[in-house]
């Protein structure tokens, strides 16, 4: 028996559908919306078609970079990004490339520039599961076992990476002590990285992790992204052995339809429908998830306007997503907050506070 053969042929068609996820065939019919004030030029993209899955996506990327939900614009759909007449604080630059548009999987990066005191660049990618429209995380592709060993090996990676370019810093005699302590203390947290918030892509030779910028300066982000400390390339075959039945199905099955199981009994990003006491349309948005805490946003369904939330994981695994303070609001306004639980089947139920009344909350 020829066992190289055997090695091969798997490895051999994983990397076959890995590069057909890069085809030209589009799934998803993807409409360009664009707008050009003055020096700020802000185009998006909206999914032109009617499915459950299209209202996913176009719910969460318009909810999470616009801070609106699909339709409910008064005049255009920048409106609530781009900085108000008067001001130069806002998004004065947004733009986006699709990079996968399958019937697997649609992934889109987004890039914008936020203009405050300083000028702030962002770029993040969003992946879908192109069936529901289900946000995809890294540990939606691996077993539970494969995500740790694969947590070890990248941490341990990153670490030797951003250890190497300290030691070049002190032996270059760096001034800026700063600098040294930031990267320092970095190195230390580094042991606690949750995989789940890295940058995602999938490339035709594996996926591509890039861990959030230690320093926190756009400066020293340039100066990481030439040396490479915070990005890991895991190539197809490293990967193979640690693919849960959706990774397989997604990186390693042609020209089949894979079912995307929700996580049980746990928070997941995406968007979630329902009600408050059964009588008010409400969408909430769950975009940024660590150990133990996260973001969040909901929406009035009529008003469409954004009410931001931060969260925490109370004693009883209930979750808890407070109003975040507005200095536009009323200061003597009582802050909104939610009590939830997720459900066996990754919805969510509890209530709605608003420090006078309390109403029952179904979320799905």
């Amino acid at each position: 028996m020829n066992i190289t053969k055997l090695i091969a042929k798997p490895l051999l068609a994983l990397l076959f559908v890995t590069l057909s996820l890069h085809a030209n065939a589009q799934h998803f019919k993807v409409k360009k919306i664009k707008d050009v004030v003055g020096d700020s030029e802000l185009e998006f993209l909206a999914l032109t078609g009617t499915t459950v899955a299209e209202n996913q996506i176009n719910t969460y990327l318009q909810g999470k970079e616009l801070e609106i939900l699909p339709g409910k614009q008064k005049h255009d759909i920048f409106e609530n990004i781009r900085p108000k007449t008067g001001s130069t604080t806002g998004i004065t630059q947004l733009n986006y490339t699709v990079l996968v548009n399958n019937s697997k999987l649609f992934s889109v990066e987004v890039n914008n520039e936020y203009t405050s005191a300083s000028l702030n660049e962002y770029s993040t990618t969003y992946n879908f599961d192109a069936q529901t429209g289900k946000l995809i995380q890294f540990s939606d592709l691996v077993t539970k076992e494969g995500y740790q060993a694969i947590r070890k090996f990248v941490i341990k990676s990153r670490k030797t990476k951003l250890s190497s370019h300290l030691k070049a810093l002190k032996n270059s005699g760096e001034k800026e002590s700063s600098t040294i302590d930031t990267y320092s203390g970095c190195l230390l947290e580094e042991d606690k990285d949750n995989l789940d918030p890295d940058d995602l892509k999938f490339q035709k030779t594996g996926l591509h992790l890039t861990r959030r910028s230690c320093s926190g300066s756009h400066y020293f982000q340039a100066f990481e992204e030439k040396i490479n400390i915070y990005k890991n390339l895991l190539s197809i075959k490293f990967l193979e052995p640690y693919l849960n039945e959706y990774g397989k199905c997604l990186l390693a099955v042609p020209n089949t339809k894979c079912t995307y199981t929700n996580p049980a009994a746990s928070l997941h990003l995406g968007v979630f429908k329902g009600k408050i006491n059964q009588l008010y349309p409400i969408t909430l948005l769950v975009t940024y998830l660590d150990k133990d805490s996260f973001q969040a946003s909901y929406f009035y369904d009529k008003q469409g306007k954004e009410i931001r939330l931060s969260g925490s994981f109370d004693k009883d695994s209930s979750l808890l997503l407070k109003e975040a303070p507005s200095y536009e609001e009323n200061a003597k306004k009582k802050q909104e907050f939610f009590k939830l639980k997720v459900q066996a089947d990754g919805s969510l139920a509890g209530s709605w506070n608003d420090g006078k009344n309390s109403y029952p909350v179904q979320l799905k």
